[in-house]
Order: C-alpha cells, then structure tokens, then sequence
C-alpha cells in the first residue's frame, strides 16, 4: 500500500493510498497483475489522532461514477457521526489505473476471450475485498491499535453496481461485514424466474447504447461541467455530488492532437462492458439468497421511490423480498441516483440503519435546506417518467 500526500477539509481528513490487484489465477502470465485502485480513508479532523472512529465504513460507488463524486455524502456521515469511511475508484474508474505494460484501458478491451473477467461484476466484489483486507493489514501494524473493539467492525454501503458487489462479497466470505446497506443494488433478473419484475419496466440495451455515445473529451474541466449541469446528470446529481464527479476523478487531463483537453476517466466501452457483465451473473441472486446470513449481517436494501416503475426499483424490491430477514427501506423522494441526489437523505439512513443513531444531525435551518432539495430533485426524476 502507498500512503500519498493527506488532504483536509476544515472537519474531515481525507488520506489517499493505492491498492495493488494481480490476479488469483496461477496460471495467469505476469501482465496479469492488473490494476492500481486508488482509495481513499476518510476520517474526523481532531486533535487527538489516537481517538478511535466511533464505526468503519467500506463504500462502493457505482458504475461509470468516481468515489469523490460522493464525498459530500461521506463528509456529513464523518463529521456527524464520527465514523471513518474507506472509499475506492474501481477498476475502469476515477483515478485507478492499469498496470501491466499495456498502454490505456482500450487494449483491453481488445482482447475479449482473456479480459472478458476484468469486467465481471464479481470482480468488482474481489477487489473490494482485497482494499479491506489491504487496510486491515495496515490497521494491524500501527503500534497499539485502536483500543475500540467497535472500531475493528466493518460495516458497507453500496450504490448500483457497488451495493451488487457488497452482497456478493458477504454471500462468497461470510462475515466480512457487520451489516450492510445497498441502495438499488443491480442484478440481471429474468421475469421468467422472477415474475415479479413484469411490473416494472423491462430491462434493455439503453443503458450500453448511451454509455457507448457518451462525449469522451471536453476543453477543460470548467467546460466539461457546465455541459453536465445542463444535461441529465445536472438534473439529478445534488452540484456538489457533480462537482465531486467532474473536477476529482471523473476526468483526467490529456495531451494529444485533439485539441481536448480533458477526457472522461471511464472510457465509454467500459462502461457498457460492465453493464453487459451482468448477463453472465443471472443466478447471483439465488447465490446471495442461499448463503446470506441477516442473524450475523444485517441487510438494507434502500430504493428510492420517485421512479416506481424503473427496473432498478423492481430488482431492490425483489432483492428485499428474497434475501431472508433483509429489510427494505424506501426513500420516497429519490431516484436511482439517490446518494448523488441527496447526501443529506442518503446520510441519515445510513445513521440510522447501519449504526442505529437516531439523533438529529442538522439544525431546523439545514432541514429546511435539505428538504428544498430533495423536492427539487423528485421533481426532475419525475420530470423524466
């Protein structure tokens, strides 16, 4: 693990480090070492730096965003609460790279029939293992410890994408996580094994062919996030979620011939690469179920009900109604991009179904200001229906 350079709010320290990812197949040649993930540890600024964090959280964003994009989530749930969040670019995101002696992301993508794993959604569940278990070794070597048993639980929280690998990870290493909470996990699910989700809208390839046509270079990052803010994203992302994405992993700058400048960090093709992924975990559902134990960790599956008859809405209701014991939560107000919508929201049920703290968190004039907000945001999501 290399520990880079520490950056602080006026309340929160963020602290970044990598994270090396080679494969676990023996057999594999040596350029399989394949990804540098760039995490990120999060944590309370006080003075007393040996002061344990009241909970730890591993948060798993979604595809096609940063991790920074949902710092202002991050920040409310550190400061209030005094917990310590441990967050990470996947691979194909942000700021993690690839480090075998292969140029760029599209070589890669080149080579179908040897990389086709690189974006498994299982995948993505391994290498939030190995960030836990990276940063669990460097807790075990700081002299002393943190003396709060507390403090050695880990509790997770994922998006889309992220909240399928949390699930995944706890169902293949049972009690990894002492709870965890997903909002609108994603999973492929046949109506004809699960009836249920003729209800709701009918999955398509809508989601590859927009990832597919997305602009991939901008002037600057000032260009690329005034083009956001107007378009879609700018619809249902609360500005300091957009702002998180644009300006602190979701572009990176670039020097070629174009005259661009910038250039998203998560190429197009990957992106719908991993939504294509999803076709070969058709059974992952049944998998989870069968060995997901909600005695031992709990499980909330958040969804957020302004878009009721999306497909992602259907899939966390179904995933509730199948995993025994899970419990679901619906945040009236939200769409699927709930925790970029509303940190605030998203927040509090973090507080109180992760770590069952039920005190307010804002004064009356932030409740007001966060109410604004999510009004504002349930009228663009259905604006869209």
């Amino acid at each position: 693990t290399n520990v880079n350079l520490t950056i602080q709010t006026t309340r929160m320290m963020m602290k970044p480090f990598s994270v090396f990812i080679t494969s676990d197949d023996e057999n594999d040649n040596p350029h399989h070492q394949e990804v540098q993930l760039q995490c990120y540890d999060f944590h309370l600024k006080k003075k007393n730096t040996h002061s344990p964090p009241v909970e730890n959280i591993l948060l798993l964003h979604c595809n096609g965003i940063n991790c920074l994009a949902y710092k202002a989530f991050v920040e409310q749930l550190v400061v209030s609460c005094n917990c310590r969040v441990v967050a990470f670019d996947q691979r194909g995101h942000g700021m993690s790279t690839f480090t075998t002696q292969r140029k760029n992301a599209e070589e890669f993508l080149n080579e179908d029939d040897d990389y086709e794993k690189m974006w498994s959604w299982k995948t993505f569940a391994r290498d939030a293992k190995m960030v836990l278990e990276s940063v669990q070794r460097e807790d075990g070597k700081r002299a002393g410890g943190w003396a709060s048993s507390s403090a050695q639980k880990w509790h997770a929280v994922g998006h889309s994408l992220g909240g399928f690998a949390l699930l995944w990870l706890e169902a293949t290493n049972p009690g990894t996580f002492a709870s965890i909470l997903t909002y609108e996990p994603i999973f492929a699910l046949e109506s004809t094994k699960y009836p249920g989700m003729r209800t709701y809208a009918a999955p398509d390839a809508s989601l590859q062919v927009n990832a597919r046509k997305r602009k991939r270079t901008f002037k600057s990052f000032e260009d690329a996030f005034a083009s956001y803010r107007k378009g879609f994203l700018g619809k249902v992302m609360d500005e300091r979620s957009l702002r998180g994405y644009v300006f602190d992993g979701g572009f990176r700058k670039v020097d070629d011939s174009s005259g661009e400048e910038v250039a998203l960090t998560c190429e197009p093709e990957i992106e719908a690469r991993i939504y294509e992924s999803g076709e070969e975990d058709a059974n992952a559902l049944q998998f989870i179920e069968e060995r997901i134990d909600t005695a031992k960790c709990p499980i909330t599956i958040a969804i957020g009900g302004a878009t009721k008859k999306a497909y992602a809405y259907g899939v966390g209701k179904t995933v509730a109604e199948r995993i025994r014991g899970a419990r679901l939560l619906e945040l009236g107000l939200l769409g699927h991009f709930g925790p970029l919508s509303a940190p605030e929201v998203f927040a509090n049920a973090v507080y109180q179904n992760v770590l069952g703290i039920y005190a307010d968190v804002n004064d009356d004039e932030e409740e007001e200001e966060e109410e604004e907000r999510e009004n504002t945001v349930t009228r663009r999501e259905r604006s869209r229906l």
